[in-house]
Order: structure tokens, then sequence, then C-alpha cells
């Protein structure tokens, strides 16, 4: 069994300090000192409604993969995974020269472990952010392979069928949920793929630059491999979940005793 935590925030657009300032008064109500998997939704200290590019790059961190000094956000988190003593997922923008991603941190130890760029991009984002080229993202760790994903990654599913595929049993999926039907179909990506799901939303909303309203409808969850919803946060409320799991459940691919979801594949009927 291990330990999870999910942070559900509303961040006020570009206020790092401050966000990452109420992150950690959510993180202090914990029951669990050390849990062993925190996740933190995407972009939780920057904000989501970036209104051009010059916004992106001026609230990029440098991740410090290169040997540079990384970044509040990235600091933050180092720092959390070295007080935990547990792994720690949280999204934010990573500026590299002159590109900028939308990206989560994987820290364990106080130590950058893995960056993963979001694959693909929804709507705005494609104007303000880089595409992710690559890889998708395995993390081994003590309880198994995390898998990382990021919002939008899950309506594609070759990304989480991917990293089942290469061993993930848990997926960490930082989010910034607004469209209503994404806690319902993590439901169906943990069932088909028969892996825990970890899907860490905000709340509250925002109106930027003339754009269109966005409203994040939270409903931060952890989801079975059988498909139950082991914890869900409310749609409005800022809220730290804790609950624990058990990774290894991930490892039976059977939904019943002659049907093995992984063995009965037939890639190569399949469309490429």
């Amino acid at each position: 069994m291990i330990r999870v935590a999910l942070v559900q925030n509303a961040p006020i657009f570009g206020d790092v300090s401050g966000n990452l300032s109420r992150v950690r008064s959510l993180l202090a109500t914990r029951k669990e000192s050390s849990p062993d998997l925190v996740v933190l939704p995407e972009l939780f200290a920057s904000g989501y409604q970036f209104v051009s590019r010059q916004e992106a790059m001026e609230l990029g961190e440098p991740s410090g993969e290169d040997g540079s000094k990384p970044g509040e956000t990235v600091s933050f988190l180092e720092a959390l995974s070295r007080e935990t003593g547990g792994w720690v997922v949280g999204g934010l923008p990573i500026r590299r020269g002159s590109r900028v991603f939308n990206s989560s941190i994987v820290a364990s130890g106080g130590t950058v472990r893995a960056v993963y760029d979001k694959t693909h991009l929804f709507e705005a984002e494609n104007r303000w952010f880089d595409r992710g080229e690559g890889p998708l993202c395995l993390v081994e760790t003590p309880f198994g392979k995390l898998g990382v994903m990021i919002c939008f990654d899950w309506l594609f599913p070759e990304v989480t069928r991917t990293l089942a595929l290469g061993g993930a049993t848990v997926i960490a999926h930082p989010v910034n949920w607004v469209l209503p039907f994404g806690p319902q179909g993590m439901i169906l990506r943990s069932v088909e793929n028969r892996v825990f799901s970890v899907t860490a939303n905000r709340v509250g909303e925002e109106s930027r630059g003339g754009l269109p309203a966005l409203r994040y409808i939270g409903s931060s969850q952890v989801v079975s491999p059988a498909g139950q919803i082991l914890a869900r946060a409310s749609g409005s409320a800022e809220e730290l979940l804790e609950l624990s799991i058990d990774p290894d459940l991930s490892r039976d691919k059977r939904v019943v005793e002659e049907s093995d979801f992984f063995r009965q594949r037939r890639p190569e009927l399949y469309a490429r």
C-alpha cells in the first residue's frame, strides 16, 4: 500500500509566491505527514489563462535540468519531496531558451527526476506553448512505474495505453479541466488499462485579455483499476484528498478470469 495526497487549489494568475503559500497551507492540513505520492494540478502556481506567449515566457521557469538554478515552483516541488520523503508531481511552465512548455515535474528526495512536456496542447495553449516532443513519461519508483500525463493528453487513449504497456501501475494526471466529461472519462481510462489514475484539478474562474471566461470544475479524483472512484473532491472548493492505494492491483490485467486486456490485444489489426 502507498499513501497518496492530491491538492486542489484556486490559483490567482501570475501570483506564484502567493499561490505556493496557499498550497503550503493546504498541505499543512494533511493527516499523513509522509505521503508516498503527492499530485498537484497543471500550472498550479502560475495560473492557466495566458493571453500572450510573452506572458508564458515571463512565467516560465528553468527546471534546473542543465545545472542552472531552478525556478521558484521547481524549488518548491523539490523541497516538498524532501520534506515528505515521497514522490511529487506538479505542473508549471518550463522555459528553455526561446521555447516554453506546459510541463510537469517529477521530484523525489529533493531532486528533479523527470520533466514531462505536454504532448497534446488544448485550445489557446497552441499559441502560447511549444508542443512536447516526447518521449512519454515513465519513472521507476519504489512502488512500481509511475506514468505522467497532463490534462488534454487523456483524450488521446494511446497515451494512457502506452504508459500502461510500459508498466505504469499509477498514472499521475495534473489537469486544469473545464470540460464536464473529464472525471467520468478517466474512469474508462483506468478500466481499459487496469491502472490507478490520480487526477489533480483546480477550481475557480479566470477571465483575462478578452478571452472567453474559464470555469474550472474541480472534482480531483483517484480511480482504481476496476473503475471505482476511491476519492473525489468537490467542484468548487480548495481541498486536500488523502487515501491509500495498492499499486500491485494494477499488475493483473484480467477483467474476468479468462479475459486479459493485454494478453488478448490484436495490435496487428489496429490502425496506426
